[in-house]
């Protein structure tokens, strides 16, 4: 009697999980999930939390603490992950300074990462175009952009194409941001900047900066 071969699915040893939360319900969750998709390590395992409606930076914050605290009862969580908090600026800076001061000095006591963008995300995927080093709204940003991915949406799915090719770029034109700001002795999350996220996705892509 024959006997089915089955082909022997190869083994997946996680040696580390990042844990990301984001603010928007759309551009950033479809962008990390797609890097998450198009990498398909077998050691890196990349989780993208719903925001649940909550948009606050503090609660995004408290989204990532309390699924992390879950996996750490689970046994699920070791001394190699990490915890990433994604939100912009410019609207939470200006309705509130001490709840964001609030919520970044939570972040920093907590360990909890921060991939700031200000005004929004937005600015991660000009940048992978053209260098900006303006303040700018975000009306003005998406009008950017637009000449560069034509008919823009929020909902696009934009990694591995166009944006792959050209992270090499955007990590180092955030990273000429950060040192304008720095020159300049200005606030660290100024509009505009880009602050942690090159980081991030140096990890996540096991890029060497």
């Amino acid at each position: 009697m024959s006997r089915k071969l089955e082909r022997r699915q190869p083994s997946r040893t996680i040696t580390q999980k990042i844990l990301i939360a984001c603010e928007g319900s759309k551009t950033e969750p479809i962008y990390f999930n797609s890097i998450r998709n198009e990498l398909r390590s077998p050691t890196l395992e990349i989780i993208v939390l719903r925001n649940q409606g909550k948009t606050d930076p503090g609660n995004i914050i408290e989204i990532l603490i309390e699924k992390r605290q879950q996996m750490k009862d689970e046994k699920r969580w070791t001394t190699n992950d990490a915890a990433w908090a994604v939100f912009d600026g410019d609207e939470h800076i200006e309705k509130s300074r001490t709840s964001w001061e609030n919520a970044i000095n939570k972040a920093n006591s907590q360990k909890i990462n921060l991939a700031i963008t200000n005004p929004c995300f937005e600015l991660w995927y000009l940048i992978h175009f053209q260098d900006h080093l303006s303040q700018i709204n975000r009306d003005k940003l998406v009008k950017l952009l637009d000449k560069h991915i034509p008919d823009y949406d929020k909902s696009m799915c934009l990694y591995p194409k166009p944006l792959k090719e050209l992270t090499n770029q955007a990590i180092q034109r955030a990273e000429k941001i950060a040192k304008q700001i720095e020159r300049n002795q200005l606030y660290e999350y100024s509009n505009p900047c880009c602050s942690g996220l090159s980081k991030l996705i140096i990890s996540l892509l096991g890029l060497i900066s």
